[in-house]
């Protein structure tokens, strides 16, 4: 809290550079930690290992069906349209395009250190005997684990920015939860390691707070509305899907 001159009180919204630098650093260093493993196991630790079987074991026929339609919906193809929709609404709904910059530069980062971060450990995916989808990259971090979280993540920083929040806590569960089920498909279908999905969240992650970060300097701690007239006349805008 901050005391103006005349004793009022206002609340303070910018992030502390510290908490958000040891924040990012831990996740990174965690990211890097596990990327060792990874590349040392070369293909799949002996808890991967073992998940993976329960995994088959468990397949059904139903499952099977759901686990592929939510893991093509969490594909980089599939986040990218979704990006690209909930750019355009953003921008649309807020009346500026710093919205959209945001969502659609946070996944595409991700994605790109997501990439290169497959190249440099080289871990391997699990055999194609008990692959349900074909994927012959490499395995570590989950892209979909990485894009699906930066995704939704960015999505929940502009939501609760604009309602008057960090971040929005009704994104916040949603992103949770779509991207939990993104990870249990990944591993389910049998095309990464738990390691892989630990990757993924912990790339993801970063790239959120690196996000809410960025927001918080691009659009300011009392910028919660960017359009003018009635919108602006009514109060703090309503949260809606972006």
């Amino acid at each position: 809290m901050t005391t103006d001159t005349a004793g009022m009180t206002e609340p303070t919204s910018a992030p502390r550079p510290a908490p958000i630098t040891t924040m990012v650093a831990v996740l990174w260093s965690l990211f890097v930690g596990l990327g060792f493993v990874a590349h040392r196991a070369a293909a799949g630790t002996v808890l991967d290992h073992a998940v993976l079987a329960w995994m088959v074991g468990h397949r059904t026929p139903g499952l099977t069906s759901l686990a592929i339609a939510v893991t093509t919906v969490g594909s980089p193809v599939g986040v990218a349209v979704i990006a690209v929709v909930a750019a355009g609404l953003s921008w649309w709904r807020r009346g500026s395009p710093r919205p959209a910059i945001l969502i659609v530069t946070t996944l595409a980062v991700a994605g790109a250190l997501s990439t290169l971060s497959k190249i440099i450990v080289g871990a391997h995916r699990p055999s194609q005997a008990v692959q349900l989808v074909v994927e012959t990259d490499p395995s570590f971090p989950s892209g979909h684990v990485t894009g699906t979280l930066a995704l939704m993540g960015a999505v929940a920083v502009v939501m609760g920015h604009h309602s008057g929040r960090a971040v929005s806590g009704v994104a916040i569960v949603l992103a949770g939860a779509v991207t939990a089920a993104v990870a249990l498909t990944r591993v389910y279908l049998g095309v990464h390691w738990v390691t892989d999905i630990g990757g993924g969240l912990l790339l993801g992650g970063s790239a959120v707070v690196l996000a809410f970060v960025a927001y918080q300097r691009m659009m300011g701690p009392s910028d919660t509305d960017d359009r003018g007239g009635a919108l602006a006349l009514s109060g703090p805008a309503t949260a809606v899907a972006t």
